[in-house]
């Protein structure tokens, strides 16, 4: 064989290499979860060429409160969009390749649906705003035509993602108990579940629905209709997680996964980085040689549970969000890594990080590379996993000071700087968080007395004033990118229970 033919078949192979490392996914969808944390339009925009460029043509949309409804106009929050803007921005998309894709919860995370009079009735828990009554389908299917109807009519987009997933309350109701004890938890689920995709499909769309109750009760996948997509969720665990996976893939129902960039325990100063890179790689894989025909990178903003304010008749005033995250904007290494894990540019987390440092950040000290990378694998445990401990905290904060010095050291190129001054920020937050629980952890003590208040309430003052400083360069960094950066970093964060107890040390 000559050189000539050599070349040829080396670069066919590689073609073919090549070829085989993509994953054949029909749909490969970002995430947008718009439930606490709200973009400008300018934003949804800059999101939308990036995962454009990044060569994926979907993006699911979690709406929420921000949807223009009109027949249902009391649902709506103070950062809904105009009818014109989800127009503008769905037209954007399009003309770039991306499909926007709604997603519309009907069941279970129906909190900012039910909170309202209007639609309370609903409720399977007088006290607990986050399931619709399953024995209520005529009154659901009435509220629920309308709702759908508004969302399909803005969105060309085949599919409407109804939710469906972690509906715990499931036979709490007298009534609920009832069916469960003649018939069986999964009839209860499956046939309000069937109700709502009805009504999509009468709509003209596809119904899609999250995978894991489903999964739980696989004796109802064949009272489902056939053209509901399901999609099953994994953020880190073994695939038989939440049930046999083969009753889903074998069941002749289409089939997607989903990986996710924030999710448990991820919150405003604890991000889990090399738990979701792994997880990116992993799930894809398995989805891809499962033959799953879409692929999700979700993105949640909050855990989806809440706390409420009730007035005496148990009529919500408020809801508080348990949990919130650090916007969307600071997950670049993440967004980057779930673009190459799906293009098959790179099989292995540990190579993709290598060039994530030398192309996407510009580095090309060996020193540098390695402490980016410490930052991102370096393991964030909740500070209740370490019981509280003074000395356990002060050895998570020790540890954090010795990343962020190291990474205070590596020398960014300019087309870098935006994204290094998000990940310093998270480090600087999770920081001063840990001294924050630090003090809060002696207070606890049986050790804390008058003789020790002093020195903790000096300690506090000055965690306290850091938080303010840190609390000013998010606003900047998300200046344009949030509606309210404010509400992104305030009451709903530890920095309310700081300026808690700073008061109460304060007044001793």
């Amino acid at each position: 064989m000559g050189p000539y033919c050599k070349i040829v078949g080396l670069l066919l192979f590689l073609t073919v290499f090549l070829e085989s490392q993509a994953k054949d996914f029909a749909v490969k969808a970002a995430y947008l979860d718009f439930r606490t944390q709200v973009m400008t339009l300018h934003a949804m925009k800059g999101f939308a060429d990036d995962v454009a460029t990044r060569g994926l043509n979907a993006i699911v949309l979690e709406y929420e409160a921000t949807f223009p409804f009109q027949e249902n106009l009391t649902l709506r929050n103070r950062y809904a969009f105009s009818e014109a803007e989800i127009r503008e921005f769905i037209d954007y998309c399009s003309g770039i390749g991306v499909e926007v894709i709604p997603l519309q919860n009907c069941f279970g995370h129906a909190e900012y649906i039910l909170r309202h009079e209007r639609y309370a009735s609903l409720k399977e828990n007088r006290k607990d705003c986050s399931q619709v009554c399953p024995m209520k389908i005529e009154e659901a299917t009435k509220v629920f035509r309308s709702i759908f109807g508004e969302v399909a009519a803005m969105h060309p987009s085949m599919y409407i993602h109804i939710g469906c997933d972690e509906t715990r309350l499931l036979g709490h109701c007298a009534k609920c108990r009832e069916v469960v004890r003649t018939s069986g938890i999964s009839k209860l689920y499956v046939d309000y579940v069937t109700s709502m995709c009805n009504i999509v499909t009468e709509l003209g769309k596809t119904p899609m629905i999250w995978a894991d109750i489903i999964l739980k009760h696989p004796e109802a996948l064949s009272s489902l209709p056939d053209n509901v997509v399901i999609v099953d969720w994994n953020y880190g665990w073994k695939p038989d997680h939440f049930g046999k996976m083969e009753n889903i893939e074998k069941s002749g129902h289409p089939v997607w996964g989903a990986s996710s960039l924030r999710s448990h325990p991820d919150n405003l100063y604890l991000i889990q980085w090399r738990k979701h890179l792994d997880n990116i790689f992993d799930y894809s894989d398995y989805a891809a040689s499962h033959g799953f025909q879409g692929f999700i990178n979700t993105s949640w903003s909050t855990s989806g549970t809440y706390g409420y304010i009730y007035d005496d008749r148990e009529e919500v005033v408020d809801m508080q969000p348990v949990r919130e995250v650090y916007p969307q904007n600071g997950f670049d290494m993440l967004d980057e890594a779930y673009a190459s894990a799906i293009s098959g540019k790179h099989k292995d987390p540990e190579m993709f990080l290598d060039d994530y440092c030398r192309i996407r950040l510009g580095l090309a000290r060996a020193e540098d590379i390695a402490s980016v990378k410490a930052y991102f694998n370096m393991k964030q445990a909740p500070v209740y996993a370490l019981g509280g401990c003074p000395d356990s905290i002060r050895g998570e904060l020790d540890k954090c000071l010795e990343v962020r010095r190291c990474f205070m050291e590596v020398v960014f190129p300019p087309q870098a700087k935006a994204i290094a001054e998000h990940l310093e920020l998270m480090l600087d937050i999770r920081i001063n968080y840990l001294k924050f629980k630090l003090v809060e952890a002696n207070v606890e003590s049986d050790l804390f007395t008058m003789d020790t208040l002093g020195p903790l309430l000096d300690e506090l003052r000055l965690t306290v004033s850091e938080c303010e400083k840190l609390r000013k360069r998010f606003f900047v960094l998300h200046n344009g990118y949030l509606k309210d950066p404010r509400k992104a970093f305030d009451e709903w964060t530890y920095y309310g229970k700081m300026k808690n107890l700073i008061s109460t040390l304060g007044n001793m």
